[in-house]
């Protein structure tokens, strides 16, 4: 009968996420890991075929909990506003998982109207056109500058360390939210 093993994929995983809360998601390796779980690193192989694998399995985790972090705030009173603070909210909160989910080439090779186009964003752009009253085409507008925007908000957070209070990002947020909402003028170039 085999050993029991010292150390469990749920343990592994709980030792993954604090290292890349800490330090980021390149400090996920079978060294640094070992020794996070004083182990050698025999047992992390025997538990994942290889790091890659591991990581994929770290990248959803954290999948998880920044959707468990979002949902707990989004409000469906104005959905795009709140998930836009929402957003900025975790980036300030979670600096190096931020970075690992949001700053890489996750969206490498998407256009604008995929983002438009993906399932998990037409709830708030659904939830923007019903609470401005813009058109289909209008709202999708909207989206996407607010989305830009709250991202340049956060990677500015997460870049160059600016501390911007969450009472602040509310009002910045807010004053975004009524100016891209905006319909524009007849004289508006």
């Amino acid at each position: 009968m085999p050993p029991k093993p010292l150390i469990h994929k749920e343990d592994l995983l709980k030792t993954a996420l604090n290292l890349v809360r800490e330090e980021g998601m390149e400090a996920i390796n079978a060294r640094r890991l070992a020794k996070a779980l004083d182990c050698s690193t025999k047992p992390l192989f025997r538990l994942y075929p290889s790091m890659d694998k591991l990581k994929e399995d770290v990248k959803a985790e954290l999948d998880r909990y920044y959707d468990a972090f979002m949902s707990s705030r989004i409000d469906n009173k104005n959905r795009l506003l709140s998930q836009g603070i929402a957003y900025i909210e975790f980036a300030r909160n979670e600096k190096m998982i931020f970075n690992a989910l949001f700053m890489n080439m996750t969206l490498a090779g998407s256009s604008l109207q995929d983002i438009v186009h993906a399932d998990w964003n037409r709830a708030s752009i659904e939830n923007a056109r019903a609470v401005t009253g813009l058109a289909m085409e209008e709202a999708e507008m909207l989206f996407i500058n607010f989305w830009l925007y709250s991202h340049g908000v956060a990677t500015q957070i997460v870049s160059n360390s600016i501390d911007i209070p969450m009472d602040t990002v509310r009002l910045l947020m807010s004053d975004a939210f009524i100016r891209f909402s905006a319909r524009p003028t007849d004289n508006t170039p």
